[in-house]
């Protein structure tokens, strides 16, 4: 890696896993702490909670889990990514934008856990599993979605490449949809509720009662919001609170984030969180490097 610009990529929710976070323990005594006090603020064991396959994939566990994961990579890499790197952007994808903001330095820890939590407390609100679905869908480059298609309690969740889109909402719509729209190969998603769609409004309002007083610091550096590609950096840490809500019920706008970013002339991409997922989203033509630190042995070279 060299002295060039970086842009750091936080992956979202649907990337957790059940045995999350022991590589890190066994390697790093003070990440037994991080879990321990993330217990505390949590109101239950988190490890124990990801062993819960009956847990693992609802909202309100899944989205501590991957952000307390992410962190623990975060301030492993931190320091080395800073002093390595002249310019660094970042961007999140949903949940990502949380992680995204506290390698910013918005919150610390334990606030933006608490905030997370109330996220993640708020959305479950409508979060049924048996309700709700979500569906990656692969399409071909050259398909134009008709955004006609959608309604009827099916929504356009992501835009998240020129291949890839997601859709939510009542299962029984979204199955009719995928019955009557052959537009590409259907994959579900392991998440319990109708994310970055109308269905969420409540969530978003909920949510946003929470946290508006939340005492944000204002960043310094370069951060793309899923929610109409606003810079945090250019607005005021007072809006923080107001643009963490609207995200909530609004598409995720990857695909238009990633070629912002690419407009800065970045020459290194590293995603960070559990599984790599978002490096998949980059143009098959990008020139530059690649990396993923999802793991100890993916980062293990820069945090000595």
């Amino acid at each position: 890696m060299s002295n060039k610009n970086l842009s750091l990529l936080f992956t979202g929710q649907g990337s957790q896993f059940a045995e999350m976070g022991l590589d890190f323990i066994n390697e790093y005594e003070w990440v037994k702490d991080r879990y321990f006090i993330s217990s505390k603020i949590l109101g239950y064991d988190l490890l124990e909670a990801q062993s819960n396959p009956n847990k693992l994939n609802l909202t309100q566990y899944s989205q501590p889990m991957i952000f307390v994961y992410s962190s623990i990579i975060i301030d492993i890499c931190k320091k080395y990514l800073t002093q390595n790197f002249s310019k660094i952007i970042l961007a999140g994808h949903s949940l990502g934008e949380y992680c995204a903001l506290y390698f910013a330095e918005s919150l610390n820890f334990e606030e933006m856990l608490e905030v997370v939590k109330h996220r993640a407390d708020s959305m479950s609100v409508v979060s049924d599993p048996d309700r709700y679905v979500m569906y990656a869908i692969l399409k071909r480059e050259d398909l134009i979605i008709d955004q006609t298609l959608f309604g009827d309690g099916v929504y356009l969740a992501n835009l998240n490449s020129d291949k890839q889109i997601v859709i939510c909402g009542l299962q029984e719509s979204v199955n009719k949809f995928k019955e009557k729209n052959q537009i590409g190969k259907f994959i579900k998603l392991n998440v319990s509720a109708p994310f970055h769609s109308d269905l969420m409004k409540d969530s978003a309002i909920i949510f946003n009662k929470k946290i508006k007083n939340k005492s944000f610091n204002k960043i310094n550096i370069d951060l793309i919001s899923n929610h109409k590609l606003i810079n945090y950096k250019h607005i005021s840490e007072k809006d923080y609170s107001k643009q963490l809500s609207l995200q909530i019920h609004s598409p995720v706008m990857w695909s238009e984030t990633i070629k912002t970013i690419l407009n800065e002339e970045v020459n290194t991409f590293i995603e960070i969180g559990p599984k790599k997922t978002l490096l998949n989203f980059l143009p098959k033509d990008y020139p530059g490097n690649k990396y993923s630190f999802c793991s100890v042995k993916d980062i293990v070279n820069v945090s000595r």
